[in-house]
């Protein structure tokens, strides 16, 4: 019998059997059944969450803020009535409770009594965020709980932008009250800056009255040493006339005493009196030299009280001025005395003829010449005392003007650093002035639009460009799906049709391979070709590349089938079970649901070593992708499968053929 005999055979046995030809037809619609229910049910839910019944619950009693009422629970509750994202019902906390509890609403969202509240309490001294309580009944149905959560998450996205645009709103305000405190800031910089610039003027005055000060104060330095030099002097030429009134006035007392005896020395006194004459004319100018002396230092004192009234009040300046006094009185005493000695002189001169006579008178002038020289000595002494006070305030004189020029120097010294210390706080208190005029609501754009607003709340905008585009749920799992459902299909077809025993006993083993290859391999073609075109408008998938789409159905078809095929020609009822548990395990570790990174480990060691890998990817690129490239790379895997498979079916039935049909020989 030829392999064309043993094929035909195979599919008589098929179509001739009522009993098996519904199956095997039904089976090649499993595929699509498998496909068309899974990706139906799933292919976009989120179109119908409207239809999802959920408790909003609205505790909140408002605030009053900047002197409005705010309730921005209620604002909340008028945004999700207009938007319509699921069926929301506005209820009491008890209905909602309740209705948990019943299994009617799958989410509560609660609204707190203090929502608006916390919300507004960030412009406050304790902020605190306002809470929204999200209850979701996860053990009702648990998607319904997490799509909820990302729908809220979205809410609270939407709540924060609204309470941000009313922070930016108050904060706005408050920042056209500080412009306004900063424009009479301003002013008072300007005032500031008048001030200073004032003070600075009168600084720099103070600091050149203050070094005119300081070179007076110099030469009063100068002044006050060369006096003092005077002083000591005066003091020294003082002492020295005291020492010799002193001894005038014990030459006057010896001349007294003499006087009795000058009867007797007549002779040797007219020989002496040439040399007492020329002393007396000696001492005369000397005692006029020392009155002008002191009338000089009389006037000197007293125009030195006249330019210094500190120190002409001082016990000791005084003190010298009353003693210079009392020395100009002496001296003109002492002058006076010399002047009427001098006229005695000349009458001694004119009358030594009649000395004799007058001796007596004589004795009496010795005797007042005595008393005079007494007087003489008593002031010279009291102008000696004087002159050691006045030496002694000269030289305190000169130590006070070396103080007034040290202090004089370091005041014009911090006057300068106080005229430049102006200067800065001038320049420094012009620039405030100017800075702050130019922060003024003129130089700031203060006008708040919305669309500033949502700048502000959402200086960020997520814009999402897709790599490949895959528009809902459906097209995302088709891949999936579709690998799942031709895998079905052709496990399900090893119920209502044999892969090992022949209709016919074949003459060989390839004949026997030749007819059931045959047949299971139109039977993956069908099924894939009847799945392509009906998924395709009944879930209205978009595939981005159509013959790319089919070819790699075909080959996903016929790789499964030689799958099967070989493990139930090779193990009949076991095959069949290795092939349900490697159908379960392509379930987890495919990659067509989450990403082969989320899965255990071991599942990730046999990824590349399952076909479903393979189907699972190439669809991807023909639907949604369009990578030709990974598309082929998909594609080889599964052929290189499919035709190991085939050839290790193949050499099974040729070598178990012997064994199984001895009757036949080839």
């Amino acid at each position: 019998m030829s392999r064309g005999s043993q094929i035909g055979s195979e599919l008589n046995s098929i179509v001739r059997n009522k009993k098996v030809v519904i199956p095997v037809i039904a089976v090649m619609l499993i595929p699509l059944l498998y496909s068309a229910l899974f990706l139906g049910a799933f292919w976009d839910p989120y179109v119908k969450l409207d239809k999802i019944p959920v408790a909003i619950v609205n505790e909140d009693v408002g605030v009053e803020y900047n002197g409005e009422q705010m309730t921005i629970g209620d604002e909340f509750v008028d945004q999700l009535k207009e938007s319509g994202d699921f069926n929301y019902e506005f209820v009491s906390k008890q209905e909602a409770v309740t209705g948990l509890k019943d299994n009617y609403y799958y989410i509560m969202i609660e609204i707190p009594q203090k929502f608006s509240e916390q919300a507004v309490s960030l412009v406050g001294d304790h902020p605190e965020q306002a809470e929204l309580i999200y209850t979701p009944n996860e053990g009702y149905n648990f998607l319904a709980g997490q799509i909820g959560g990302t729908a809220t998450a979205q809410m609270t996205t939407l709540l924060n932008q609204q309470i941000s645009k009313t922070y930016v709103s108050s904060i706005y305000d408050q920042i056209g009250e500080a412009l306004e405190g900063i424009q009479a800031a301003s002013e008072g910089a300007h005032q500031i800056a008048d001030g200073t610039d004032s003070a600075k003027t009168g600084a720099t005055k103070l600091l050149d009255g203050q070094q005119t000060l300081a070179d007076g104060l110099i030469e009063l330095q100068t002044g006050a040493a060369q006096l003092n030099t005077a002083g000591t002097q005066l003091s020294g030429g003082l002492a020295t006339l005291q020492t010799g009134g002193t001894n005038l006035n014990n030459g006057l007392s010896q001349l007294a005493e003499g006087a009795k005896d000058l009867d007797g020395g007549i002779s040797q006194l007219s020989k002496q009196y040439a040399s007492l004459d020329t002393g007396l004319n000696n001492i005369s100018e000397g005692t006029t030299s020392l009155k002008q002396g002191a009338m000089q230092l009389q006037a000197g004192l007293q125009q030195l009280a006249s330019q210094n009234s500190e120190l002409a009040a001082s016990e000791s300046f005084q003190q010298l001025i009353a003693g210079s006094e009392q020395l100009v009185n002496g001296l003109l005493a002492q002058e006076s005395g010399e002047s009427q000695l001098i006229t005695g002189s000349s009458q001694v001169v004119n009358g030594l003829s009649s000395l004799s006579s007058g001796s007596n008178q004589l004795v009496t002038k010795f005797t007042d010449a005595k008393q005079g020289a007494n007087q003489l000595v008593a002031g010279i002494t009291s102008a000696s005392e004087g002159s050691s006070e006045l030496a002694k305030g000269l030289q305190s004189l000169k130590g006070s003007s070396d103080k007034f020029v040290s202090g004089s120097k370091e005041l014009v010294a911090g006057n300068k650093e106080l005229v430049e210390g102006l200067t800065t706080l001038d320049e420094g208190a012009n620039e405030l002035a100017t800075k702050l005029g130019d922060a003024n609501g003129e130089s700031l754009n203060l006008t708040l639009t919305e669309q500033m607003k949502e700048q502000f709340v959402e200086p960020v905008v997520l814009t999402t460009s897709s790599y490949s585009d895959v528009p809902n749920y459906g097209t995302g799992f088709a891949p999936y799906f579709i690998s799942l459902g031709l895998y079905v299909g052709c496990m399900l077809l090893t119920v209502v049709y044999s892969m090992r025993e022949p209709s016919l006993k074949p003459h060989s083993g390839r004949s026997w391979y030749a007819g059931k290859t045959a047949v299971v391999g139109l039977i993956a073609i069908l099924q894939a070709i009847i799945l392509g075109l009906s998924i395709l408008p009944i879930l209205n998938l978009e595939v981005m590349n159509l013959g790319a789409f089919f070819l790699f159905t075909i080959i996903t078809s016929l790789t499964y089938m030689m799958l099967i095929q070989l493990l139930c020609v090779t193990m009949d009822n076991v095959g069949r079970f290795i092939a349900i548990v490697l159908l379960i395990l392509q379930l987890t570790s495919s990659a067509g649901t989450f990403p082969i990174e989320l899965v255990p480990n071991w599942l990730q060691a046999i990824n590349p070593f399952l076909p479903m890998t393979y189907t699972v990817t190439g669809f991807k690129q023909a639907i949604s992708s369009g990578d030709m490239g990974l598309f082929w790379s998909s594609v080889w895997p599964l052929l290189a499968l499919m035709i190991s498979c085939s050839l290790l079916s193949y050499i099974y039935m040729k070598v178990s053929f012997k064994k199984k049909f001895q009757t036949i020989t080839e």
